[in-house]
């Protein structure tokens, strides 16, 4: 039996015994019968003519119908010669024993719409004439159209009727996002089969980016693509390759979710209905039904008189036929259309007076279903009203059942779902210093940023110079470093103006001086192991998976049996805070949260503190400075946090009495009082508030707390100054938290 999955379900549900049949689907059995191919035979096509993907798939499937003799077309020719070629090379597949097994077996047939080649070997469905007699209903709009769906299954559902056997057909995707608004306005649950192709996923988007895939996660797209690579694997040339994967992807679904008792979308010619099935065919406009055949097709209408293939005239006189017999069996049909949506204006069907069919031109004015959207409708109407003068009746019912805050607003965000936000988070939640900052500066900006995505990174001239500068020093201590070739390397990919160019000679001398700061910088430690763009992670929670995670511009460690004194330093570029007070607010947390990461990371097996520092790698200077030399070097020099332990502290830097290595760091006796240092003790509290801060911080995300709530810190709005999104929230003075400057670390309580 060759039928769709529908049919075998329906077949399988009401035969309660054993049967000696076996399901094809039309494909399966057509391949099974003539031929089937792989990404092989498309890799070849792509690699010897240099045809695209869509073209070599194209060629392939036109050639079902092409037997081995002499045609009058090129075109055909060419397709037989192009047969003959992929058979040669046993790219396409056949499978001699399915004739001989099918040979005594009685074939049946479900498909209306087969072409000639394939009904000469499955026989051909005689359509019956029949007398369509069934009212169509009239709507001006697509919203209407739905809006009365939804009514009239609101009104089956109170007769009792089972919402597994109501039933929307012809519905093309161009529906889905009304339908889905309208139906969840009235509260009807509908499985809508959206196509969200893995392409599109992050998860996809970093592999083509990375070439990395976390081969121990459970995430099903990358099972899908780890299954894809596998199809691929005898495939050599990369870029061929490549693009057929992309191919592959683009056309991989990911599953939608299943209901157990909802309104399902169907196609009307493979599904069998019931008795007791309501069936509601949308969109009953010309061309979308019947759907209409053009001479389009690489094998045209002139040349299908050689072989076995219906003209476009034959096969739109048959779907016709199809249509008009399929909705006369249906015994409980509701048949609408529209004359227009946003976007487009429509036709009615060409069955409609082909069959005389009664047309009713409805206004659908029912509001006793959806509070919600009926309070919508009186938005629109009182728009109508105060803009162009238009009044209806319903815009006086409504108005006297509804009090609605018209021409007033709360810029306020309502919040999401708590659930509807877990469900769709991608696990691990990935939380980072700047995700963390953000969403403590204002966790509406978080929302924006990190939930919505809405943030695109923008590269500029400042972005590529401080990539550069990254990459250059993450390599300029290896024995093979060539500046010239790295440089050049990096910037080749770049399209940069005069302006920046010329300003690259300037940037040049600094990066090769600042190369040489570092080496001087070098004699002064003992320090000898320096780790680069290390990543850390920690996992956060043991309910639900949370990982935080740091990338560490440079490490460098000094081994002393199995103790590692570290030291962390973030490479910055401009003016530098080195003030971690904030952190009482979650705020300028950077350095506290490497010290987090060290500790929780368990990088090294037991990490000693000797500092935290940010260092200048590039700044702004006065070339006519007489004190120029002076102020780079300062410049260059560590900004931040040492350990004032002096032992420790002296294997970092030899100097420290009066450093080469760290800005304002001095000791005589006792430090300068311009030094910061930090106590063991100051560590430890200083890593227990980072974790505590981070746990709250990712349970409030987790409840899905994305109130306005932009800070102003030591009377200096932080979260709103550089913003991107004011037009987005629409802050207001009452949306403003006001945090005292925070000048020690007292707020800080030791844990034991």
């Amino acid at each position: 039996m060759i039928c769709s999955s529908d049919i075998k379900k329906s077949l399988l549900l009401d035969n309660n015994t054993l049967n000696n049949i076996k399901y094809y689907s039309k494909s399966d059995f057509f391949k099974s019968y003539f031929f089937s191919y792989d990404y092989k035979a498309i890799y070849y096509l792509m690699k010897k003519y240099n045809y695209p993907y869509s073209i070599a798939k194209e060629y392939l499937d036109n050639l079902y119908f092409i037997e081995d003799k002499e045609y009058k077309s090129k075109k055909l020719l060419f397709l037989r010669d192009l047969k003959r070629e992929l058979k040669e090379n046993k790219l396409i597949n056949y499978s001699y024993l399915f004739r001989d097994y099918i040979n005594n077996k009685e074939i049946v047939n479900n498909y209306y719409d087969l072409d000639l080649y394939q009904e000469n070997v499955v026989g051909k469905i005689d359509i019956p004439e029949v007398e369509l007699n069934v009212p169509v209903h009239e709507f001006q709009t697509m919203e209407d159209e739905v809006h009365f769906i939804c009514v009239e299954i609101r009104k089956l559902i109170d007769k009792g009727i089972s919402l597994n056997d109501i039933y929307l057909c012809n519905v093309s995707d161009d529906y889905y996002f009304i339908i889905d608004k309208l139906f969840s306005y009235y509260g009807i649950p509908i499985e809508i089969p959206f196509r969200n192709s893995i392409y599109s996923t992050v998860t996809l988007q970093n592999y083509l980016k990375t070439g990395e895939l976390d081969l121990n996660s459970d995430d099903p797209v990358t099972n899908k693509i780890i299954n894809t690579l596998g199809e691929l694997v005898e495939l050599e040339d990369d870029s061929i390759k490549k693009d057929i994967f992309i191919e592959i992807c683009k056309n991989t679904y990911l599953p939608n979710s299943k209901l157990n008792n909802a309104v399902q979308i169907k196609d009307i010619k493979n599904t069998p209905f019931q008795e007791s099935s309501h069936v509601f065919v949308l969109g009953f406009n010309q061309d979308a039904l019947p759907s209409i055949c053009k001479d389009i097709e690489f094998v045209s209408d002139k040349e299908k008189c050689e072989v076995d293939l219906y003209t476009t005239k034959y096969l739109n006189k048959r779907e016709k036929k199809i249509i008009a017999y399929i909705l006369s069996t249906i015994p409980n049909l509701t048949i609408t259309y529209k004359l227009s949506s946003p976007f487009q204006k429509y036709y009615p069907s060409s069955l409609i007076s082909d069959y005389n069919l009664e047309i009713i031109r409805d206004e659908v004015n029912d509001t006793e279903y959806s509070d919600l959207y009926n309070k919508i409708r009186l938005g629109e109407l009182l728009d109508n009203y105060y803009n162009y003068g238009e009044k209806n009746d319903l815009l006086d019912k409504l108005n006297g059942y509804y009090d609605l805050p018209y021409l007033s607003y709360d810029h306020k965000f309502t919040g999401i779902n708590r659930d509807t936000f877990l469900n769709n988070l991608s696990y691990p939640l990935r939380v980072s210093y700047t995700s963390l900052n953000s969403y403590n500066e204002c966790k509406f900006k978080y929302f924006v940023n990190y939930v919505l995505k809405l943030g695109d990174y923008e590269e500029t001239f400042a972005t590529i110079v401080g990539s550069l500068y990254h990459e250059v020093l993450e390599l300029y201590k290896r024995d093979d470093f060539d500046l010239d070739k790295e440089w050049n390397s990096y910037l080749e990919k770049k399209d940069l103006s005069l302006k920046d160019t010329v300003l690259l000679v300037r940037i040049r001398k600094d990066l090769e001086e600042l190369i040489k700061v570092l080496k001087d910088q070098q004699q002064y430690t003992k320090f000898d192991t320096e780790y680069y763009e290390k990543e850390l992670k920690v996992n956060v929670r043991d309910d639900i998976a949370v990982e935080f995670v740091g990338f560490v511009d440079k490490i460098m460690t000094y081994q002393k049996i199995s103790d590692t004194y570290f030291t962390i330093v973030d490479y910055k570029t401009g003016t530098i805070d080195t003030h971690i007070e904030p952190m009482k607010y979650g705020l300028h947390m950077q350095l506290p949260i490497y010290l987090y990461l060290i500790h929780n990371s368990k990088v090294f097996d037991s990490p000693i503190f000797t500092g935290i520092y940010y260092q200048n790698i590039l700044f702004s200077y006065p070339t006519w400075s007489k004190t120029i030399d002076k102020e780079k070097k300062d410049n260059y020099k560590l900004k931040g946090y040492s350990t004032d332990n002096i032992d420790n502290l002296s294997l970092f830097d030899s100097t420290f009495r009066e450093s080469e290595l760290i800005k304002s760091m001095k000791y005589d006796e006792k430090f300068d009082r311009f030094s910061k240092v930090l106590s063991d003790e100051d560590v430890y509290n200083i890593t227990k508030y980072t974790e505590k801060v981070i746990k709250d911080t990712t349970d409030n995300i987790l409840k899905a707390d994305f109130s306005i709530n932009p800070k102003v810190y030591n009377k200096e709005n932080i979260s709103c100054k550089y913003c991107k999104y004011h037009d987005l929230c629409y802050t207001r003075e009452s949306d403003v938290t006001y945090l005292e400057k925070v000048d020690d670390f007292s707020f800080l309580e030791t844990t034991n």
